[in-house]
């Protein structure tokens, strides 16, 4: 028996099998066979495509996962399968099949697309697969998940929008939103070079929402000053607090002593580790280890500015002579 008989054996007994367990099981019994049969018809698609000479099958897989997979809900969950499997490519061929077959998918299939649709270049796809989300709580996930993707990529038009979308859609909870915010702004810090980005939002969120930042969304931009050096950030993100009626604490007095340490502003973090409190033995420990290793980060960066500026100096006295 060839491989593709055996393919599609396959499909008429799943086919078959989860029509069953979708009339006849009960609960999760029905839902879990769904989910393996799901998996197993993505194994055996992806064999197909590995495998067979696509010349001489072109058409079968669209026919018989068309014809034999009886449920929308089959229908969705080998859509995910596939899309979790890393065949996105296959999952979102199957969702455009099915979708012009007349199939309306479950939406957990379409938040599975966005989970799994996460290379650059993707932004218009992801954004009209939100669209077809009309379940509220289904859409928050997906714009959340679609928000972190326009972060990440720097599409900050995008994320805009999305935030605005968000208010609109839960202005009334204040906690969701702070919520939503804080984990924006988390995965700002996980990427240096995102740190424009994450204070172009902030000036969204103050300028063109009308919300205040939470205590969260300035600490996690102070670390990501620490880590990219950037010293005139520091300070606009330090204000921030007092425009924000947020105090200082101890850990932000720590995130900025330790950015300016880090962009080589001595003087000023002088001044700021005068008004630190350093009752606590463990905050000492860390004053000390920050001096240590910041310090030792701007002696680094001095040195490297040096060079380029005797090199420039060098270049201009030869094109002199």
């Amino acid at each position: 028996m060839s491989r593709r008989d055996r393919a599609i054996i396959c499909i008429d007994f799943l086919g078959w099998g989860v029509a069953e367990a979708g009339h006849g099981g009960e609960g999760r019994e029905g839902a879990f066979a769904a989910r393996q049969s799901g998996q197993v018809l993505a194994q055996v698609h992806h064999s197909q495509r590995r495998y067979e000479n696509p010349n001489e099958i072109s058409n079968w897989p669209k026919f018989f996962y068309l014809k034999n997979l009886g449920s929308n809900e089959m229908k969705s969950v080998l859509v995910s399968a596939l899309a979790s499997n890393g065949q996105i490519s296959d999952a979102l061929e199957m969702y455009e099949e099915f979708k012009q077959a007349g199939c309306n998918l479950e939406p957990k299939a379409v938040i599975s697309l966005i989970e799994h649709l996460q290379s650059d270049g993707q932004l218009s796809r992801l954004l009209k697969l939100l669209e077809e989300l009309t379940d509220r709580d289904f859409w928050l996930d997906g714009c959340y998940r679609v928000l972190l993707y326009s972060v990440r990529f720097n599409h900050l038009s995008a994320a805009v929008d999305l935030l605005k979308q968000l208010k609109d859609r839960i202005s009334n909870d204040e906690m969701a939103m702070e919520a939503i915010f804080d984990e924006v702004f988390f995965s700002v810090a996980e990427e240096t070079t995102l740190l424009q980005m994450g204070f172009n939002l902030l000036q969204v969120i103050k300028n063109d929402l009308g919300l205040a930042p939470s205590r969260k969304v300035l600490d996690v931009l102070l670390s990501a000053c620490v880590s990219t050096k950037d010293m005139d950030k520091s300070i606009l993100i330090w204000k921030e607090y007092q425009a924000a009626d947020l105090p200082y604490n101890i850990l932000s007095f720590l995130r900025m002593y330790q950015a300016l340490l880090a962009s080589g502003d001595l003087k000023s973090a002088r001044i700021v580790l005068s008004k630190m409190p350093k009752d606590d033995p463990h905050v000492r420990l860390i004053i000390q280890e920050s001096q240590t290793v910041y310090a030792k980060m701007a002696s680094e960066k001095k040195t490297v500015k040096n060079r380029k500026t005797k090199g420039i100096k060098h270049k201009k006295s030869k094109a002199k002579k």
